[in-house]
């Protein structure tokens, strides 16, 4: 199986729904003002101190979520994968990949979770997976030997870079949070330890040169790939990477030889009765990868491109026909190499700040803003969301959310509590159900989850009594006078 950059890429994110393995997910920012909801403590760790008493979770039912921005690829993706509807499978996925600055996608589930509150604080044991990837495809470059539009122009030697951060990997943390301030500021840190599975990383990028009259697109820079997989190395060369072949689901799964360290921390302060304020930094850390490691160099890299001439006044490249000549197999530009180094990546970052303000006990109003922090390829998120109780067990969430380039989007959701088990439901963006061409950022939530144990009262109500004790009432006849033996 020879390899694209976007094969490859895709690649990495299908491997999470192996049908083997049930996927549970954190939600989205919609819930993230909700009172007492189950994950909460994955956007802040300091939200620990309001779990159970005693939580014990192993393959819960604690929630399944899924988010994209580029549905266009992501649908072309799964004709690709279940159908084989498309003859030239990579340049139909690029071409929908390029049509947006960034796609990214996000998925995490939980296997374990423990956790139980003392008077010293509260602690938490987690085991979860997590799955990501980033790619940066559109600009002049890929438009213009990609799209099917003339029009496109090009500069000679204008350089594009195509990042990608893809990767698996499994996490083990402990958290720890303690009320620093009675009633006021709580702060909670969560040490992490992370085992890869598998990972992408780019620095390839590309440009037009122009050599004794003909137009070439020339490559540069390098992947770096880790993924079980077999190769046909013979005398230090290697012309094909067969993913998986000859490895089992175990060899996958069981994979331990690329270990990285991280930190989550976080605060709550209230800034009176009715204000809260919010503020966390998620997955500051790293993976080294030593294990099935590829390096791809694309140094050499350079294909003539026909069906273009320059324009001598604007010093542009003109397209002869709606399309060029695409190359058909990418793997002619680049050579691969089984590299003994080790390649360290940057897991992406999350800053999370959110205010609360809440003026009865239904209603509440707040705002949350997350950034994702990763290399050329970061993103911002912000929604505005009121939260209204309208009974004991049930909250309705609904407002409005802007993430990354797409503005038009509904978050909406609702959880329902009875005795010791949540169920929740929401999306980030309710319109790209049925309006997908108008805002096509989609997310879907749902989960369940059963805790035996009752909620932690962290301030036990007293009733105040007089210092002295109250008298006996006495019984009396109907004709007012006491009852014998009565004192």
């Amino acid at each position: 199986m020879s390899f694209t950059l976007v094969r490859i890429s895709f690649l990495l994110l299908m491997l999470q729904f192996c049908p083997t393995r049930q996927i549970v997910a954190q939600s989205n920012i919609v819930f993230y003002h909700t009172e007492n909801f189950y994950n909460a403590a994955a956007y802040n760790p300091a939200a620990l101190v309001h779990q159970k008493d005693f939580t014990l979770n192993v393959f819960p039912l604690s929630g399944t979520g899924i988010s994209f921005n580029n549905r266009d690829a992501i649908d072309k993706l799964v004709q690709i994968t279940f159908t084989d509807k498309y003859t030239d499978k990579t340049q139909e996925v690029f071409r929908s990949i390029i049509k947006k600055d960034l796609s990214y996608n996000h998925v995490e589930f939980d296997l374990l979770n423990f956790g139980i509150n003392t008077p010293n604080g509260s602690f938490n044991f987690h085991v979860k997976e997590k799955a990501y990837a980033f790619m940066r495809y559109g600009s002049q470059f890929s438009r213009f030997l990609a799209d099917t539009v003339q029009s496109e122009t090009l500069a000679l030697n204008q350089e594009q870079s195509f990042p990608t951060e893809a990767a698996h990997l499994r996490e083990y943390s402990v958290g720890y949070a303690s009320e620093l301030v009675k009633n006021k500021l709580t702060f909670g840190v969560r040490a992490k330890l992370y085992l890869g599975k598998s990972f992408l990383s780019s620095s390839a990028s590309g440009m037009m040169i122009e050599q004794e009259g003909n137009f070439f697109a020339k490559s540069y820079g390098d992947v770096f790939l880790s993924v079980p997989a077999t190769d046909d190395s013979q005398n230090g060369t290697i012309s094909e990477i067969n993913v998986m072949n000859g490895k089992s689901i175990a060899d996958y799964v069981l994979n331990t030889g690329n270990t990285g360290v991280g930190l989550d921390l976080g605060i709550t302060y209230k800034i009176n009765p009715q204000v809260e304020f919010t503020a966390s930094i998620l997955d500051l850390g790293s993976i080294k990868w030593k294990k099935y490691l590829y390096q791809l160099n694309f140094d050499d890299g350079l294909y003539q491109i026909e069906n273009v001439h320059l324009d001598p006044n604007t010093n542009e490249l003109i397209k002869e026909t709606s399309e060029v000549n695409l190359i058909d197999d990418i793997a002619a530009l680049y050579t691969i190499s089984n590299t003994k180094t080790s390649h360290q990546t940057q897991l992406p970052t999350t800053l999370l700040a959110g205010l609360n303000y809440k003026f009865s006990p239904e209603w509440s109003i707040g705002v949350v803003n997350r950034t994702l922090l990763i290399k050329n390829m970061g993103y911002n998120s912000f929604a505005a969301l009121a939260n209204y109780r309208k009974s004991e067990n049930l909250t309705l969430i609904g407002g409005i959310g802007f993430y990354d380039s797409t503005l038009k989007n509904i978050p909406l959701g609702l959880t329902y509590q009875w005795r010791a088990a949540q169920f929740f439901l929401g999306t980030d963006n309710f319109l790209s159900f049925f309006a997908p061409k108008f805002s096509d950022y989609t997310s879907i939530n749902v989960g369940i989850d059963f805790n035996l144990f009752g909620p932690k009262l962290k301030y036990e109500e007293v009733d105040y009594l007089p210092f002295f004790r109250k008298k006996k009432q006495r019984r009396v006849r109907p004709n007012g006078l006491l009852f014998k033996g009565i004192n």
